[in-house]
């Protein structure tokens, strides 16, 4: 039996409940086994938990405050009675399109790293017009609709909805709560294309200089992550035990790293000096944090401010990486397997059976990389022209 709180569930205290790093659920101290689900994005909904034929079984209610604490407690009550009974059949707890949802998340998805962007992005798109629907009810043109919708302001996030969409009616099929998934046939809005946007040396003077008009965490972070070239949420992540000062090296743990290799990143002394700054006034094991105890999130506002008052435009954070890579290469002078390493490519320009014999690390070349790249740099902004300092 799930364990109850000391007071029974009231609007006051259901209102009061903030999300956390990681979804959570109180419990009823009244009604055992009636409860709320808090998701990290904030989402409320109402579930009940309890043994059904002596199997444990989660039902979800429906949503707070859509469907208000009196009409939840009566609904659990009924559903409570059923199970004890033995009369409440399993598969009722599916069939609603919110129901399966929620159980896709946690058997499925709850443990991803894009779990986050995947529930706000349903719940924003796809929810509201799926919510009262059975999973059996769901057609081929409901889907579409909500693409469309979607499409015809945003082509791009159209398609991200209908990849998601597809992933979990594919597994509803897989669970057998579908015969066919309902989104099958259905084609991408636009076709997206791939991205080669590379700054300009004038261009990357401009972001470079203007990382130190904005506040922390943001201008530091994107002076690190230009002079480092690595991702974005791989710099957002960096706790100070990663950090080795005294060796001028960074360790992105496997567990942080995309491809789930650990990587290690040597530290130029532009970055060195911003991280000294940081460290001397920080107070949390982040060095990128506004709470304390989660990394930095939500760059889209600090992002147009950069823009704004560097005054370059049409491009995104991680063409910082791709022009790393091509000015390293094509204007430095690097070879490219030695770039993909510092870049911690899974595949890079390296293939084959080459690449079998070809493990090695170039640690000292990496770090004669990144110090060329600092100084290239520094070089755009003490000069104001194209400086290469060897």
């Amino acid at each position: 039996m799930p364990r109850r709180t000391t007071s029974r569930l009231t609007d006051a205290f259901v209102r009061s409940l903030k999300p956390r790093e990681k979804r959570y659920d109180v419990y009823d101290a009244q009604l055992a086994g009636f409860g709320i689900r808090v998701s990290p994005l904030g989402t409320k909904s109402w579930i009940v938990l309890s043994r059904n034929l002596q199997r444990k079984t989660r039902v979800t209610l429906g949503r707070y405050p859509q469907m208000s604490l009196n009409t939840a407690r009566q609904h659990a009550l009924v559903i409570l009675n059923a199970m004890a009974q033995g009369e409440y059949k399993r598969t009722n707890s599916f069939e609603l399109f919110p129901d399966a949802l929620q159980e896709w998340y946690l058997r499925d998805q709850s443990t991803n790293k894009s779990f986050a962007q995947v529930e706000k992005t349903i719940a924003l798109h796809v929810e509201p017009y799926l919510k009262n629907f059975k999973i059996r009810e769901i057609e081929k043109r409901d889907l579409l609709k909500i693409i469309d919708r979607v499409g015809r302001k945003a082509p791009t996030q159209a398609n991200r909805v209908l990849s998601f969409v597809k992933r979990f009616f594919t597994w509803c099929v897989s669970r057998d709560l579908l015969d066919v998934s309902p989104a099958n046939g259905i084609a991408k809005f636009k076709t997206e294309q791939g991205r080669d946007r590379v700054l300009s040396p004038i261009e990357l003077e401009r972001v470079y200089q203007t990382c130190d008009q904005l506040e922390y965490p943001f201008g530091p972070l994107y002076k690190v992550l230009l002079l480092t070239g690595q991702r974005l949420n791989e710099v957002a992540g960096m706790s100070w035990t990663e950090v080795d000062f005294k060796s001028a090296i960074w360790t992105i743990p496997s567990e942080r790293a995309k491809n789930k290799s650990s990587h290690l990143v040597h530290l130029s002394n532009p970055v060195l000096k911003e991280l000294n700054a940081l460290y001397e006034f920080s107070s949390s094991e982040l060095v990128f944090t506004t709470t304390g105890s989660t990394p930095v999130s939500g760059f889209s506002k600090s992002k147009r401010k950069l823009d704004h008052l560097s005054g370059i435009t049409n491009w995104r954070l991680h063409d910082l990486r791709r022009s790393f890579a091509t000015v390293t290469t094509e204007t430095l002078g690097f070879e490219p397997p030695v770039v993909d390493r510092i870049l911690n490519h899974v595949s890079g320009s390296v293939q084959g059976i080459a690449a079998v014999y070809q493990r090695g690390e170039y640690l000292k070349k990496r770090k004669e990389v990144l110090e060329r790249w600092a100084n290239y740099l520094e070089g755009l902004g003490q000069y104001g022209t194209l400086q290469i300092v060897s």
